[in-house]
């Protein structure tokens, strides 16, 4: 094999491609991108790394001109490309724990407008796949594992939109969360708990109900509840609309506190 015979091998072969796929579109939709940013793991004094942050910003102006600024999304997002079956059991969302974040974690105080609130009224609580028997080597243990890692030591910081994008301007309002992208559902289906009816094929986006323990900065351990929404990238765009709700949702809020 010539080494430009075994270069195109590993970029066919490597997650690489997909992950600028998932770049990509997310700069031609107006998304700012931060490409395998590193961080230091607290608990395990090791450095890591996620795919992807994605941030955003919509321009709130007040009709009654009190005030104008930006609302921000922040996206921390890993890019798998799935090569095996995977099954994903299925169960009511657990509305309290979802409303408490959607209330700890965005403007929506008395609002349940958010996606959160207003899809997916059952999520995935377990998932399993026949080549990986051990829970540590499954794709999507491994995504939701690298995807709220990273979050919960990366969030709150800084913008990484341009400053000069935004220059002059407040910001009113941010929400950050945790997404995972697939190159494709062909290969996800569902189950119900609570029955034994046939496994269904996935068709839309879902999402991942997580309690997730880790060690916070100032070396406690927590147990944070997390919804982590899982997409198909050949349905991104349809998921981009939905985040446009809950910001406009957002809008009413600021609107509505005058």
């Amino acid at each position: 094999m010539s080494e430009i015979e075994e270069a195109k091998s590993i970029v066919l072969e490597s997650g690489n491609s997909f992950h600028c796929r998932v770049v990509r579109f997310l700069q031609d939709n107006g998304w700012h991108t931060q490409i395998s940013p590193y961080y230091m793991d607290n608990s395990t004094n090791k450095p890591r790394e996620i795919d992807l942050i994605a941030e955003k910003f919509w321009m709130y102006k007040d009709p009654f001109r009190r005030a104008s600024g930006t609302v921000n999304v922040k996206l921390f997002i890993e890019c798998k490309y799935i090569p095996q079956v995977n099954v994903f059991w299925f169960s009511p969302k657990d509305k309290l724990s979802a409303k408490q974040w959607v209330r700890n974690n965005t403007p929506l105080t008395y609002s349940d407008d958010h996606h959160y609130l207003s899809t997916n009224q059952e999520v995935a609580k377990l998932f399993a796949s026949k080549s990986k028997p051990s829970v540590e080597n499954e794709v999507i243990y491994k995504a939701l594992n690298q995807s709220l890692n990273a979050m919960v030591y990366l969030r709150h910081r800084d913008s990484i939109i341009p400053a000069k994008s935004t220059a002059g301007v407040p910001l009113l309002a941010k929400m950050e969360i945790p997404l995972i992208i697939c190159n494709s559902f062909d290969k996800f289906f569902r189950v119900n708990i609570d029955t034994s009816v046939e496994p269904k094929l996935i068709k839309d986006f879902f999402q991942l109900e997580v309690n997730y323990a880790y060690m916070n900065n100032a070396g406690n351990n927590v147990n944070e509840y997390f919804l982590i929404d899982i997409v198909d990238f050949n349905n991104f765009d349809q998921f981009l609309e939905v985040l446009e709700s809950d910001i406009n949702a957002i809008f009413n809020a600021i609107e509505d506190r005058g």
